[in-house]
Protein backbone atom coordinates (compact mmCIF):
# COMPACT_ATOMS: atom_id res chain seq x y z
CA UNK A 1 0.00 0.00 0.00
CA UNK A 2 2.97 2.53 0.95
CA UNK A 3 3.95 1.68 -2.43
CA UNK A 4 1.05 2.77 -4.67
CA UNK A 5 0.47 5.79 -2.14
CA UNK A 6 4.36 7.15 -2.77
CA UNK A 7 3.88 5.86 -6.74
CA UNK A 8 0.36 8.51 -6.94
CA UNK A 9 2.64 11.33 -4.84
CA UNK A 10 5.38 10.63 -7.24
CA UNK A 11 3.21 10.86 -10.12
CA UNK A 12 1.41 13.94 -8.50
CA UNK A 13 4.60 15.58 -8.26
CA UNK A 14 5.80 15.24 -11.75
CA UNK A 15 2.82 16.37 -13.19
CA UNK A 16 2.35 19.59 -10.82
CA UNK A 17 5.92 20.20 -12.04
CA UNK A 18 4.96 19.89 -15.61
CA UNK A 19 2.06 22.28 -15.31
CA UNK A 20 4.45 24.67 -13.48
CA UNK A 21 6.53 24.88 -16.47
CA UNK A 22 3.75 25.78 -19.03
CA UNK A 23 3.80 29.36 -19.96
CA UNK A 24 0.82 30.22 -22.00
CA UNK A 25 0.45 33.55 -24.20
CA UNK A 26 -2.68 35.09 -23.02
CA UNK A 27 -2.75 37.94 -26.05
CA UNK A 28 -1.99 35.38 -28.69
CA UNK A 29 -5.06 35.81 -30.38
CA UNK A 30 -3.86 40.04 -30.29
CA UNK A 31 -6.58 41.48 -32.88
CA UNK A 32 -6.44 38.95 -35.03
CA UNK A 33 -9.46 38.48 -37.34
CA UNK A 34 -10.63 34.71 -37.94
CA UNK A 35 -11.02 34.30 -41.33
CA UNK A 36 -12.23 31.12 -42.87
CA UNK A 37 -11.45 30.04 -46.73
CA UNK A 38 -11.26 26.96 -48.47
CA UNK A 39 -7.70 25.65 -49.85
CA UNK A 40 -6.95 25.73 -53.60
CA UNK A 41 -7.77 22.47 -55.10
CA UNK A 42 -4.06 21.57 -55.57
CA UNK A 43 -2.99 22.16 -51.95
CA UNK A 44 -3.33 19.65 -48.66
CA UNK A 45 -2.52 20.94 -45.43
CA UNK A 46 -1.16 19.39 -42.05
CA UNK A 47 -2.28 21.21 -38.53
CA UNK A 48 -1.17 22.01 -34.89
CA UNK A 49 2.48 20.74 -35.18
CA UNK A 50 4.67 21.05 -32.34
CA UNK A 51 8.04 21.50 -33.87
CA UNK A 52 9.74 21.99 -30.47
CA UNK A 53 7.76 19.74 -28.28
CA UNK A 54 10.13 20.62 -25.16
CA UNK A 55 8.85 23.97 -25.75
CA UNK A 56 6.60 25.46 -22.51
CA UNK A 57 4.76 27.38 -24.44
CA UNK A 58 2.21 24.21 -25.78
CA UNK A 59 0.55 26.99 -28.65
CA UNK A 60 3.89 27.50 -30.08
CA UNK A 61 3.28 25.19 -33.28
CA UNK A 62 3.31 25.60 -37.10
CA UNK A 63 0.89 24.68 -40.36
CA UNK A 64 2.33 22.71 -43.16
CA UNK A 65 0.68 23.83 -46.72
CA UNK A 66 2.32 21.68 -49.41
CA UNK A 67 1.04 20.51 -53.31
CA UNK A 68 -1.52 17.79 -53.35
CA UNK A 69 0.04 16.11 -55.87
CA UNK A 70 3.56 15.46 -54.36
CA UNK A 71 3.57 11.65 -54.45
CA UNK A 72 2.74 11.02 -58.06
CA UNK A 73 5.52 9.49 -59.81
CA UNK A 74 6.31 12.40 -62.11
CA UNK A 75 6.48 14.63 -58.93
CA UNK A 76 9.59 16.46 -58.47
CA UNK A 77 10.77 18.25 -54.88
CA UNK A 78 9.67 21.88 -54.58
CA UNK A 79 10.76 25.35 -52.75
CA UNK A 80 9.99 25.70 -49.41
CA UNK A 81 8.82 29.12 -47.74
CA UNK A 82 9.03 29.80 -43.87
CA UNK A 83 6.53 32.47 -42.83
CA UNK A 84 6.89 34.40 -39.86
CA UNK A 85 3.80 36.51 -38.40
CA UNK A 86 3.87 39.97 -37.04
CA UNK A 87 2.32 41.51 -34.05
CA UNK A 88 5.33 43.85 -32.13
CA UNK A 89 6.51 39.73 -30.96
CA UNK A 90 3.60 39.94 -28.31
CA UNK A 91 0.62 38.71 -30.39
CA UNK A 92 0.04 36.37 -33.53
CA UNK A 93 -0.24 32.94 -34.01
CA UNK A 94 0.24 30.19 -37.06
CA UNK A 95 -2.78 31.11 -38.60
CA UNK A 96 -2.10 34.69 -39.05
CA UNK A 97 -0.46 34.02 -42.87
CA UNK A 98 -2.62 31.11 -43.50
CA UNK A 99 -4.34 32.54 -46.57
CA UNK A 100 -0.87 34.10 -47.64
CA UNK A 101 0.46 30.47 -47.14
CA UNK A 102 -2.40 28.77 -49.12
CA UNK A 103 -1.67 31.01 -52.27
CA UNK A 104 2.13 30.38 -52.09
CA UNK A 105 1.67 26.56 -52.10
CA UNK A 106 -0.69 26.97 -54.95
CA UNK A 107 1.86 28.42 -56.81
CA UNK A 108 4.33 25.61 -56.15
CA UNK A 109 6.36 25.63 -52.49
CA UNK A 110 5.71 23.69 -49.19
CA UNK A 111 5.21 26.64 -46.88
CA UNK A 112 5.49 26.23 -42.79
CA UNK A 113 3.39 28.84 -41.21
CA UNK A 114 4.29 29.33 -37.65
CA UNK A 115 3.92 30.89 -34.79
CA UNK A 116 6.78 31.49 -31.72
CA UNK A 117 6.84 32.24 -27.83
CA UNK A 118 5.83 35.76 -27.17
CA UNK A 119 6.68 38.67 -24.92
CA UNK A 120 5.91 39.52 -22.36
CA UNK A 121 5.91 36.00 -21.00
CA UNK A 122 8.82 35.05 -22.86
CA UNK A 123 12.21 37.34 -23.65
CA UNK A 124 12.69 38.50 -27.28
CA UNK A 125 15.87 35.89 -27.66
CA UNK A 126 12.77 33.00 -27.16
CA UNK A 127 10.88 34.34 -30.27
CA UNK A 128 14.37 34.44 -32.31
CA UNK A 129 15.39 31.19 -31.10
CA UNK A 130 11.85 29.51 -31.96
CA UNK A 131 12.50 30.65 -35.64
CA UNK A 132 15.77 28.35 -35.94
CA UNK A 133 14.18 25.96 -34.37
CA UNK A 134 11.16 25.70 -36.70
CA UNK A 135 13.96 25.72 -39.85
CA UNK A 136 15.88 23.43 -38.06
CA UNK A 137 12.06 21.44 -38.54
CA UNK A 138 11.48 22.52 -42.00
CA UNK A 139 15.02 21.27 -43.33
CA UNK A 140 15.12 18.12 -41.39
CA UNK A 141 10.88 17.55 -42.62
CA UNK A 142 10.38 19.10 -45.75
CA UNK A 143 10.98 15.98 -48.04
CA UNK A 144 8.17 14.15 -45.92
CA UNK A 145 5.56 17.06 -47.79
CA UNK A 146 7.47 17.15 -51.36
CA UNK A 147 9.57 19.92 -50.68
CA UNK A 148 13.53 20.70 -51.35
CA UNK A 149 15.62 21.19 -47.81
CA UNK A 150 18.04 22.85 -50.03
CA UNK A 151 15.76 26.05 -51.57
CA UNK A 152 14.10 27.57 -48.50
CA UNK A 153 12.92 30.86 -48.47
CA UNK A 154 12.21 33.03 -45.77
CA UNK A 155 8.96 35.69 -45.33
CA UNK A 156 7.93 37.47 -42.42
CA UNK A 157 6.00 41.30 -41.63
CA UNK A 158 6.92 43.54 -39.06
CA UNK A 159 8.41 41.66 -35.92
CA UNK A 160 8.42 38.58 -38.46
CA UNK A 161 10.07 40.95 -40.62
CA UNK A 162 12.70 41.16 -37.94
CA UNK A 163 12.73 37.89 -37.39
CA UNK A 164 13.07 37.02 -40.89
CA UNK A 165 16.40 39.50 -41.48
CA UNK A 166 17.96 37.72 -38.41
CA UNK A 167 17.30 34.29 -40.23
CA UNK A 168 18.89 35.43 -43.39
CA UNK A 169 21.99 37.13 -41.34
CA UNK A 170 22.51 35.63 -37.73
CA UNK A 171 23.86 32.59 -38.81
CA UNK A 172 27.05 33.29 -36.63
CA UNK A 173 24.81 34.12 -33.56
CA UNK A 174 25.29 32.66 -30.36
CA UNK A 175 21.46 31.17 -30.65
CA UNK A 176 21.85 30.03 -33.93
CA UNK A 177 24.96 27.72 -32.96
CA UNK A 178 23.32 26.80 -30.00
CA UNK A 179 19.90 25.12 -32.20
CA UNK A 180 22.01 23.80 -34.72
CA UNK A 181 24.82 22.54 -32.73
CA UNK A 182 23.99 18.76 -34.78
CA UNK A 183 25.53 19.96 -37.67
CA UNK A 184 22.40 20.85 -39.73
CA UNK A 185 23.16 23.58 -42.12
CA UNK A 186 21.38 26.80 -40.95
CA UNK A 187 21.66 28.60 -43.81
CA UNK A 188 18.65 29.75 -46.25
CA UNK A 189 18.38 30.65 -49.93
CA UNK A 190 15.95 33.98 -49.75
CA UNK A 191 14.27 36.68 -47.52
CA UNK A 192 11.77 38.98 -48.19
CA UNK A 193 11.52 41.08 -44.73
CA UNK A 194 8.60 42.83 -44.96
CA UNK A 195 8.47 46.32 -43.33
CA UNK A 196 10.94 44.95 -40.81
CA UNK A 197 12.73 46.50 -37.58
CA UNK A 198 16.69 45.80 -38.06
CA UNK A 199 18.36 48.06 -35.85
CA UNK A 200 17.36 47.92 -31.70
CA UNK A 201 20.63 48.92 -31.00
CA UNK A 202 20.36 52.39 -32.31
CA UNK A 203 16.97 52.65 -30.94
CA UNK A 204 16.90 50.61 -28.22
CA UNK A 205 14.95 53.63 -25.99
CA UNK A 206 12.19 53.05 -28.30
CA UNK A 207 12.15 49.45 -28.06
CA UNK A 208 12.99 49.26 -24.07
CA UNK A 209 9.49 47.22 -23.51
CA UNK A 210 11.33 44.55 -25.10
CA UNK A 211 14.16 44.49 -23.10
CA UNK A 212 12.20 45.83 -19.98
CA UNK A 213 14.99 48.22 -19.40
CA UNK A 214 17.91 45.25 -18.02
CA UNK A 215 20.79 46.76 -17.32
CA UNK A 216 22.20 44.68 -20.21
CA UNK A 217 19.29 45.90 -22.43
CA UNK A 218 22.20 47.73 -24.89
CA UNK A 219 24.30 44.08 -25.53
CA UNK A 220 20.73 42.11 -25.97
CA UNK A 221 19.33 44.60 -28.54
CA UNK A 222 22.62 44.44 -30.39
CA UNK A 223 22.57 40.57 -30.48
CA UNK A 224 19.19 41.26 -31.73
CA UNK A 225 19.51 43.38 -34.64
CA UNK A 226 20.09 41.43 -38.02
CA UNK A 227 22.35 44.84 -39.33
CA UNK A 228 24.48 43.26 -36.85
CA UNK A 229 25.50 40.17 -38.51
CA UNK A 230 25.68 41.17 -42.05
CA UNK A 231 28.51 39.41 -43.98
CA UNK A 232 29.25 38.14 -47.73
CA UNK A 233 27.16 35.04 -46.43
CA UNK A 234 23.60 36.34 -45.96
CA UNK A 235 21.09 35.32 -48.07
CA UNK A 236 19.57 37.16 -50.80
CA UNK A 237 17.00 39.68 -49.91
CA UNK A 238 14.39 41.81 -50.91
CA UNK A 239 12.27 43.84 -48.84
CA UNK A 240 8.84 45.43 -49.24
CA UNK A 241 7.68 48.25 -47.47
CA UNK A 242 5.36 51.33 -47.33
CA UNK A 243 7.31 54.96 -48.15
CA UNK A 244 4.38 56.31 -45.09
CA UNK A 245 5.34 53.84 -42.72
CA UNK A 246 4.99 55.39 -39.44
CA UNK A 247 5.31 52.39 -37.06
CA UNK A 248 8.69 50.63 -38.68
CA UNK A 249 9.89 53.29 -40.88
CA UNK A 250 11.48 52.85 -44.05
CA UNK A 251 15.22 53.82 -42.94
CA UNK A 252 14.88 50.56 -40.83
CA UNK A 253 14.92 49.23 -44.30
CA UNK A 254 17.31 51.31 -45.51
CA UNK A 255 20.02 50.94 -43.23
CA UNK A 256 19.63 47.30 -43.27
CA UNK A 257 20.32 48.05 -47.55
CA UNK A 258 23.42 49.61 -46.76
CA UNK A 259 25.12 47.03 -44.53
CA UNK A 260 24.48 44.48 -47.59
CA UNK A 261 25.92 47.27 -50.24
CA UNK A 262 29.23 47.00 -48.10
CA UNK A 263 29.37 43.75 -48.82
CA UNK A 264 28.51 43.68 -52.21
CA UNK A 265 25.50 42.34 -51.95
CA UNK A 266 22.10 42.82 -53.51
CA UNK A 267 19.00 44.07 -51.32
CA UNK A 268 16.43 45.77 -53.66
CA UNK A 269 13.65 47.54 -51.88
CA UNK A 270 9.99 47.45 -53.08
CA UNK A 271 8.06 50.73 -51.71
CA UNK A 272 4.31 50.78 -51.62
CA UNK A 273 2.90 54.32 -51.98
CA UNK A 274 1.01 54.17 -49.09
CA UNK A 275 1.79 54.75 -44.99
CA UNK A 276 -0.25 51.46 -44.24
CA UNK A 277 2.54 49.45 -42.01
CA UNK A 278 0.82 46.10 -42.37
CA UNK A 279 0.08 46.33 -46.07
CA UNK A 280 -0.02 42.61 -46.38
CA UNK A 281 -2.69 41.85 -43.42
CA UNK A 282 -4.75 44.50 -44.60
CA UNK A 283 -8.53 43.27 -45.89
CA UNK A 284 -8.68 39.94 -46.95
CA UNK A 285 -9.23 41.05 -50.73
CA UNK A 286 -7.35 44.46 -50.61
CA UNK A 287 -5.40 45.57 -53.50
CA UNK A 288 -2.44 45.51 -51.52
CA UNK A 289 -2.54 42.85 -49.67
CA UNK A 290 -2.46 40.97 -52.86
CA UNK A 291 0.03 43.28 -54.41
CA UNK A 292 2.47 42.42 -51.75
CA UNK A 293 1.70 38.85 -51.89
CA UNK A 294 2.41 38.57 -55.61
CA UNK A 295 5.33 40.79 -55.47
CA UNK A 296 6.37 38.46 -52.85
CA UNK A 297 6.28 34.94 -54.24
CA UNK A 298 7.49 36.42 -57.89
CA UNK A 299 10.60 37.46 -55.95
CA UNK A 300 11.33 33.78 -54.52
CA UNK A 301 10.47 32.61 -57.82
CA UNK A 302 13.24 34.16 -59.20
CA UNK A 303 15.49 32.78 -56.56
CA UNK A 304 14.39 29.74 -55.97
CA UNK A 305 13.28 28.42 -59.14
Amino acid sequence: MKKIILSIVLTLAISLSAMAEIKRSPNRMGNQLTVTFDCPWNVLCKEAIRYSPSCPDPDVKLDVYYPKNFKSPDYKPVPCLLMIHGGGWSMGNEKKFAMFAAYAASRGYVVACISYRLLPEFELEDCIEDCWLALKWLKQNAASFGGNPGKIGVIGGSAGGHLTAMLATAQESQICKKVFADGTDPSIQAAVPMAPVTDLYSSAKRFSRVFKDAPDAKERAKKASPVSYVSAKSAPMHILHSRGDKTVPISESENLQKKYKEFKLECPITYYDSSNHAFWNTHPIGAERMQSWTDAIDIFDKILK
